[in-house]
């Protein structure tokens, strides 16, 4: 195996200097190069926890040049950063922006609990839903606390998921303009702009990113009043709330709810058309946004491009900047090349330490025996059935484990990373079935393979488990990790930027997010150590080809098919029949209870598994072993969930 340290020292430069430049020009975006200042802040709540903001305030703008302001709220499984996009553009055009963590979400420490639920969900007020308290959460989400029906059960619940207390604070700063103000909200914070619009009526305008709609008999609609109000609506939209619980856009707008209850219209209304009048509060307009679906939206053009003239037009301004003239979406980008830059410096480095004396035992030739890989059509068969297993358990277990699992809510606090980790369990459980019979009695017995064709063994004792290289392993993946995690640490801390794209990728930990870091990891070791570690570069073990180049490639391509299969199988029920015009697939197979937050996930997902297994196949490749790989994935897998996923 050759070895050329300079090359990789030099490898090693690149990826940080591209991962620097990228970083900082984002930065240099974000502050749109030095005319808007950014600061992170918290609120102190009066039973000790904190609300986080970040805050956005466009130069020149003082007590004595107050500007007019706009609260933004990020939606599920998101944090203030998903905001940003919207923020940035705000603060271009002269408006300060304040991003807010909601309940259960990002450096807030109020968990999603305080937020309140009922046992009755909308639009139906007598279908009484049942389950443990974090599924009566989920499914209660669009009831508001400020509707006729007050069962919200606690006292002191916010429905805004403290975005009153984080708008009364706006409100209060000295170069705010207090008289000119608004609320936007992505998927569930448009719930909460709901919320803190009903609180504060003297707002100016409201943005629903895929927001849900209300019949008037809902409120106490002769005195409450709604000023303003612009929908982004998605084309492909996941959620049937955001569609007024039907499949499709397809025939919202010729629905009384939408041209009568919205726009106070006596018949069917028109997208992209706006009714009533800025002036007296009574505008309404609902803009398509073709081609996008509801995870998309917060960073669309044509989705910002109306919301920047919404809010100008309902503030009185006229900015230099045109609403198309954007910046946001390649802070994004560059966001995203500084984390794919970070990711590829561990590959130089794993090669660089195992050439030191302390990790040299971490790597060994790869097993070489061709009487013990598959044949073709066995390999293809084995990966058949991974791929429907995986396609058949995803949509029902994930969502059993989201809501419905009995975990102890003080360990377990993560409600999408409960989903992930009881889909984990189940395969990882029938993957170790399957893989001790096919060893232990099966083709494997056989063909004779040996721990060490697996993958878990040394060369020199094939049938013996090297417990001080696995312990090596552990240690040098997690010094890997932690160079990731040392460089995101620094970005926060200099430029308030954490590795992102459209959602959060990799971010610090904040309190209590660490021991939920721990408490997940496990589930997550015991899935890549089995499903992808000892089944797919042992059982599944293939073939080097030509060139190291070409073998990475097709075993890269070969594992992700694999291990994403099941999954763009499921991607495939769900989008291709939007794209025929029918609407959600799953929803329209599998009721909505199998649609919704999971599926949407997967386009957060599947490409955080494509990069992933890219680095696992290279650190199979160059140990020889399965453990540096699995455990590198188990430690990023974990991190990325507990570090951003929203928590009860």
């Amino acid at each position: 195996m050759k070895y050329n340290k300079k090359k990789l020292w030099i490898v090693f430069g690149i990826c940080l200097i591209v991962m620097i430049s990228s970083m900082s020009l984002a930065n240099g975006i974000q502050t749109d190069f030095g005319e808007i200042d950014i600061s992170t802040w918290t609120i102190d709540t009066d039973d000790g926890e904190v609300i986080s903001y970040k805050l956005y305030v466009p130069d020149g703008v003082t007590p004595d040049n107050p500007a007019p302001a706009v609260l933004l709220i990020h939606g599920y499984q998101n944090d203030k950063d998903t905001s940003a996009t919207y923020a940035l553009e705000l603060a271009r055009r002269g408006i300060v922006a304040m991003c807010m963590d909601a309940y259960g979400h990002g450096d807030t420490t109020v968990g999603l609990t305080e937020r309140g639920y009922v046992n009755h969900k909308l639009p139906n007020w007598d279908k009484t839903i049942n389950g443990p308290e974090r599924f009566l959460i989920m499914m209660s989400f669009s009831t508001m606390d400020f509707f006729t029906l007050k069962d919200v059960q606690g006292s002191g619940m916010d429905s805004s998921m403290g975005g009153r207390i984080a708008y009364e604070l706006l409100q209060t700063m000295p170069f705010v303009d207090s008289s000119n103000m608004g609320v936007t909200g992505h998927s569930m914070g448009t719930w909460a702009a709901w919320s803190i619009a009903e609180t504060f009526q003297d707002h100016k305008a409201i943005v629903l990113q895929c927001g849900e709609l209300f019949p008037l008999e809902y409120y106490d609609n002769a005195n409450v009043k709604f000023n303003n109000v612009l929908m982004l609506q998605a084309q492909y939209e996941e959620f049937t709330a955001f569609c007024d619980y039907n499949l499709s856009t397809k025939g919202l707008m010729e629905t009384e709810l939408r041209y009568n209850d919205f726009a106070g219209q006596d018949g069917p209304i028109s997208w992209d058309t706006t009714y009533g009048s800025i002036a007296d509060g009574s505008a309404r307009r609902i803009q398509l946004l073709s081609g996008i679906n509801h995870r998309l939206t917060t960073i669309n053009p044509e989705g910002m491009a109306t919301t920047m003239d919404w809010f100008t037009e309902s503030f009185g301004m006229k900015p230099a900047i045109e609403s198309t003239q954007q910046t946001a979406g390649w802070k994004e980008l560059l966001l995203l090349i500084g984390f794919l830059s970070a990711l590829a410096s561990m590959l130089p480095l794993l090669v660089l330490l195992t050439k030191t004396k302390f990790f040299s035992e971490v790597a060994q030739p790869l097993p070489s025996n061709p009487a013990t890989l598959l044949p073709k059509k066995r390999w293809r068969k084995t990966a058949l059935i991974a791929i429907l297993i995986s396609a058949i358990t995803y949509p029902f277990i994930t969502q059993l484990g989201h809501g419905l699992m009995p975990f102890p809510k003080a360990i377990f606090k993560m409600t999408v990373g409960n989903g992930v980790i009881t889909w984990f369990s189940v395969l990882a459980i029938i993957a170790l079935f399957m893989l001790r019979h096919w060893y232990k009695k099966g083709e494997g017995k056989r063909m004779g393979v040996t721990l060490y064709d697996m993958g878990l063994a040394n060369e020199q004792a094939p049938n013996k488990l090297p417990w001080r290289v696995i312990g090596k392993s552990a240690l040098l993946a997690v010094i890997l990790v932690a160079t990731v995690y040392i460089y995101v640490v620094a970005f926060t801390a200099l430029f308030k930027l954490d590795f992102r794209f459209v959602w959060p990728l990799a971010r610090p930990f904040s309190g209590a997010r660490v021991w939920q870091f721990l408490a997940y990891l496990p589930f997550y070791l015991l899935f890549f150590v089995i499903n992808g570690g000892v089944k797919l570069y042992g059982q599944m073990r293939q073939k080097e080809l030509a060139s190291p180049a070409k073998t990475q490639l097709v075993w890269w391509l070969r594992s992700t098919l694999v291990m994403l299969g099941g999954l763009l199988i499921i991607t495939l029920i769900e989008y291709v029949p939007y794209l025929m015009g029918i609407g959600a697939g799953m929803d329209l197979i599998f009721t909505s209870l199998f649609g919704g937050p999971f599926i949407s996930f997967l386009i957060v997902i599947i490409p955080q598994f494509i990069i992933l297994f890219f680095l696992s196949t290279y650190a199979y490749r160059k140990t020889g072993r399965i453990y540096v790989g699995s455990i590198l994935l188990a430690i990023l897998g974990a991190w990325l969930i507990t570090a951003s996923s929203s928590f009860m």
